[in-house]
């Protein structure tokens, strides 16, 4: 009988926890999903402006990874060379969310400007970038792009 209670007691534990964690968790909305795409803007406006305290407020700095032709970047890294980057134009065209949770989440879209980063030429890209929620706050925790050829 002992054994008994103690499997109950866990069971409920793990339900309690569960249903606790989900609770306290950003549930998937059009408006969450609106801030993203705002973030993911606002991302790449620091980029372009090569305003590093506003980029290192909106990535995971040492954690985060930016993915560019020469490899992965730390974050904290690309946000000293911000300066390499000069964009003439950009936009970001049709943007999408998709959730891989109630607090992560990545904004796909393509990408298409012009300019250079440390003398290579950007191109029409297919990009991503993955958030996640870190002490109520979405930051972006990796970002990639493809380059689209003809």
């Amino acid at each position: 009988m002992p054994t008994s209670v103690a499997t109950l007691t866990a069971i409920l534990l793990v339900v309690t926890l569960t249903y606790t964690q989900e609770k306290a968790g950003t549930k998937p909305t059009a408006a969450t999903d609106a801030t993203l795409i705002a973030n993911e803007r606002a991302l790449y406006d620091a980029v372009a402006k090569h305003d590093k305290t506003a980029f290192l407020s909106m990535a995971l700095p040492s954690e985060g990874i930016w993915t560019t032709k020469g490899g992965f970047v730390p974050m904290d890294l690309l946000a000293n060379g911000l300066d390499g980057f000069k964009l003439t134009k950009w936009e970001i065209v049709n943007p999408r969310v998709t959730w891989l949770g109630n607090d992560s989440a990545v904004v796909l879209y393509a990408w298409m400007g012009a300019g250079t980063f440390y003398d290579q030429t950007l191109t029409t890209t297919l990009a991503s970038t993955v958030w996640t929620k870190r002490n109520g706050k979405w930051l972006a925790a990796h970002h990639q792009e493809t380059d689209l050829t003809r």
